[in-house]
């Protein structure tokens, strides 16, 4: 089985700071920031001697990690008034969003109506804001609501990384007096003792100093689920088999090695006339036909799909904004479009690369060595890099008139960095916890294994996704694999480890399965994720203890977190959470057919039985039935119940109701709306 609690070096460290022999040898630790792609890799060691007493600092929360989940968590944890510890390896916060360079969000087709949580939302408004503010517009992106600056076709929002980093710095700012910000620094040991978190050690790359942080819950947010080997908690590692999970496209044998390929992002423009082609890396011949380079894609057709397409350095847009019509390259990703833009400071076609043909597949990360770390991320470097010379050498021009694209400029400062590549590589598969009570497998969400609109119905659900099963090869001999799911929920229970209580996964490292981490580790799921472990940790230190799921639904759809598919119910809908909270304990019409919610529709006296049915508890086969023998509904003079006919607040008989409901401050009887039905169940008010 591909299951481990702990690597070994791992467990060296956790042992350093329980056992007896304390702090008796240094740890070295990898500086992820600091690799480049030549020189000796232990040059980017760190050999961390920990002191007797480190300096100390006391939290709340301290949510390791400071990507999309860790940032969200960070948020809501700060918002409800916990004091938080935030650290990150990185000197930017937002991980894929910034550091990792994936500035092209992976989002759902909805999202521009519903999909994400209030707070992500704000963060989309932000980043339109940021070039609102500081360029001027063309008339026809001014005009537009859904402005993307990149006009990209892979997503509804593409921008620059430092444009997302400003968005997150302007929600954080107001709570930064309730967080402790600890950039360049990686958790690297935890105190466990009797199944609590009692400290962890973290380390400062930039002041070179280990430090001691004693928080009352922990959050592992981290982009490779850093913290589960320290906690001693089972995690996974790689693919499982068949025969464990039941998934048709499993493997037949567990392989730990096999974890999905990750990648090292950059940006480039074009500067015609010019030669800005970077020095030839090494082992680039290596790279060049072995990943092998192309911009040739395989469609399957067995999966009724296009088959073989030969996608163009440049092109035209596609016909219609966000439709994944196949066109150039350039513009697949593109951060900023000129078109977009008027003026004197109008920017220049900007695009991203991360492009399947670069993606490092060879080895994984994942419990590895320090000193393994950092030589795999050099040869991820070089693999980034090499891709970036063959499109400026090798690939053969659009017109059929040479080889190479020189005049493609790769634009260092766009990342931040001086090679030009993203701060953070871009991580797609994390260890991912084995939760206590199971794990999110294809059969759940896969929409050939579904009977209706939605995928399976998790009545523990914390918040929702919808994006293919994408599935980025390791270099086991996996086949990439891309399957389409219904839109589906994210269960409580995939967050909570085993063996430790003050501890949950806030991020890519849930108890998925190495397929459905393909659909779960986009930027709003990861996000939805957080913010939700953010809630459960907050209730638990008021609490005591992580209460039932219907108390954090309650708060996370009062916070603007969906918990049930629907794709007319934005978040500022004033009935937003009271629908929610109605919907996931049944007492909202749904329906196989359609995500609506149609929160202005009138229930029908039919929908009202069924409601009441759930209500209060009494299953029945003939909720009419029910509801008239009952004395909760009546029939007319002819003894019909008229169950299509909308439904009247005088059609209920609450005197004889087995308990009463909210008061009805309704000044109208009826037709009754589905979202007054809503906020009155809920007792919420509209």
């Amino acid at each position: 089985m591909a299951r481990y609690t702990a690597a070994r070096y791992s467990l060296l460290t956790h042992l350093l700071i329980t056992g007896a022999n304390l702090y008796a040898q240094p740890v070295e630790l990898a500086d992820v920031d600091a690799v480049r792609a030549e020189g000796d890799p232990r040059s980017f060691l760190h050999s961390v001697s920990v002191p007797a007493n480190p300096p100390e600092t006391t939290c709340d929360i301290l949510v390791a990690g400071a990507g999309a989940g860790g940032f969200a968590a960070a948020l809501r944890a700060a918002g409800r008034g916990h004091s938080v510890c935030l650290t990150d390896e990185s000197d930017w916060i937002g991980g894929q969003i910034t550091a990792g360079g994936v500035s092209a969000l992976d989002e759902n087709k909805f999202i521009e109506i519903s999909g994400a949580t209030r707070t992500y939302y704000e963060m989309r408004n932000r980043i339109r804001d940021y070039y609102r503010t500081r360029f001027s517009l063309s008339p026809a992106a001014a005009a537009l609501e859904n402005f993307n600056p990149g006009s990209c076709y892979v997503s509804a929002l593409c921008f620059e990384p430092k444009a997302g980093l400003q968005a997150l710095n302007e929600m954080l700012a107001p709570l930064r007096p309730r967080v402790q910000l600890m950039l360049r620094t990686r958790v690297f040991a935890l105190d466990v003792k009797a199944g609590e978190i009692r400290s962890a050690l973290a380390y400062r790359f930039d002041k070179r100093e280990v430090i001691r942080i004693v928080p009352r819950f922990v959050l592992d947010a981290t982009e490779t689920g850093e913290l589960l080997p320290l906690a001693g908690v089972p995690y996974v590692v790689g693919s499982e088999p068949k025969s464990e999970t039941g998934e048709p496209h499993a493997a037949a044998e567990a392989n730990p090695a096999c974890v999905q390929s990750f990648t090292y992002p950059f940006a480039m423009d074009v500067r015609p006339g010019e030669n800005h082609r970077i020095a030839k890396p090494s082992q680039y011949e290596k790279f060049r036909d072995g990943q092998p380079f192309s911009l040739r894609v395989n469609y399957p057709t067995d999966l009724g799909w296009r088959g073989t397409y030969q996608y163009k350095m440049f092109g035209d847009d596609p016909p219609i904004p966000n439709n994944m019509s196949p066109r150039s390259i350039f513009n697949w990703r593109r951060l900023l479009a000129k078109a977009n833009f008027t003026g004197p400071n109008a920017p220049d076609d900007l695009a991203l690369m991360n492009w399947p043909r670069q993606d490092y597949h060879d080895e994984s990360l994942l419990d590895r060595t320090p000193l393994d770390q950092a030589r795999i991320l050099q040869a991820a470097k070089r693999v980034s890099l090499s891709f970036l010379y063959w499109l400026q050498t090798d690939l053969p021009r659009d017109e059929g008139d040479g080889s190479g694209y020189p005049e493609l400029r790769l634009r260092k400062e766009v990342m931040g960095t001086d090679d030009g590549l993203s701060k953070y590589p871009y991580i797609r598969e994390s260890r991912r916890i084995v939760a206590k009570s199971g794990r999110v497998v294809e059969q759940d969400i896969v929409a050939e294994y579904q009977t209706g609109v939605r995928a399976r119905w998790f009545a523990d659900s914390i918040g929702t996704g919808f994006y293919m099963v994408d599935i980025h090869p390791c270099g086991a001999n996996e086949r990439g694999r891309m399957m389409m799911p219904r839109p589906f929920q994210i269960p409580m229970g995939a967050m909570v480890p085993q063996k430790v209580h003050n501890l949950l996964a806030a991020g890519k490292n849930i108890g998925v399965t190495h397929l459905t981490n393909g659909a779960f580790r986009l930027h709003p799921v990861e996000w939805n994720v957080g913010e939700a472990a953010a809630m459960m940790a907050s209730l638990a230190i008021r609490g005591g203890r992580v209460p039932d799921a219907s108390a954090v639904q309650d708060e996370l759809a009062r916070a603007g977190v969906p918990l049930v598919w629907f794709d007319d119910l934005p978040v500022t809908h004033p009935a937003f959470a009271a629908i929610h909270r109605a919907a996931i304990r049944g007492w909202y019409p749904l329906n196989d057919h359609d995500l609506h919610a149609s929160p202005d529709a009138p229930v029908t006296r039919h929908e009202a039985a069924v409601i009441l049915s759930k209500y209060f508890e009494v299953p029945a086969a003939d909720s009419e039935q029910l509801a008239v023998a009952r004395g909760w509904m009546a029939v007319d003079h002819r003894n019909w119940f008229h169950g299509n006919l909308p439904m009247y607040w005088t059609d209920w008989r609450e005197g004889q109701f087995p308990k009463p409901m909210p008061a009805l401050t309704a000044r109208r009887t009826g037709p009754v709306t589905r979202s007054q039905l809503a906020t009155r169940l809920t007792g919420s008010s509209q």
